[in-house]
């Protein structure tokens, strides 16, 4: 008896069990999608453009964590807590004030995930959260503990374009219903590609 038949039929099942992204939003260039992973209360959102400016440019802005105060939304503060493996990982620390709700706070650890020479290739920076060198949680602060994401950054037309893809998977966590939480990353996630591409572009 074969059960060599069944095979194709189980690998469908087992693709079909990831929920597929489903477009929310498009406005001023920028495709928002959603979808909430199996078991989540939270959805997963990315955001894709197509920006104007070559993909080192748009690398800067978004490896430039130490000024992101001034190009980030809501940013108040921004510090680098580490650096190791000569820049490839960083212990990031991040204050967010946000319109109409408590502050958050957190703290990822990025890696360079790129394959990129001559210009060819990708650039990729993906986090997770960490504990690692945590300041003491702030009165009036909420710690966020659900934060995963990338960007990832492949050249168009020669180099001269970037197309980059934004994805966060986050829970701002406190009191905060969680459809509002949702909304809330909907909303965000645009915005800040939005400002990457920006001071990106910028002359």
């Amino acid at each position: 008896m074969s059960f060599l038949p069944a095979l194709p039929l189980l690998v469908l099942l087992a693709g079909a069990a990831e929920p597929a992204w489903q477009q929310v939003a498009r406005d001023d260039g920028i495709t928002v999608m959603a979808r909430t992973p199996e078991g989540g209360s939270v959805s997963e959102v990315k955001a894709t453009a197509l920006v104007d400016a070559p993909p080192q440019d748009v690398w800067r802005v978004i490896r430039d964590y130490a000024n992101y105060t001034k190009t980030m939304p809501y940013t108040e503060e921004s510090r680098v807590l580490a650096s190791e493996q000569e820049g490839k990982i960083t212990v990031f620390y991040c204050l967010v004030n946000a319109p109409l709700v408590d502050k958050r706070d957190f703290i990822i650890r990025i890696r360079d995930e790129s394959d990129w020479k001559d210009g060819k290739g990708f650039l990729k920076a993906a986090w997770t959260m960490t504990t690692d060198g945590a300041p003491a949680v702030r009165e009036g602060v909420v710690r966020v503990k659900l934060n995963n994401g990338y960007w990832l950054l492949e050249p168009r037309e020669e180099g001269k374009k970037t197309f980059v893809t934004y994805y966060l998977y986050t829970d701002p966590g406190g009191s905060l219903p969680k459809w509002i939480a949702d909304k809330a990353n909907k909303t965000s996630v645009p915005d800040v590609l939005r400002a990457v591409r920006k001071y990106a572009t910028k002359k």
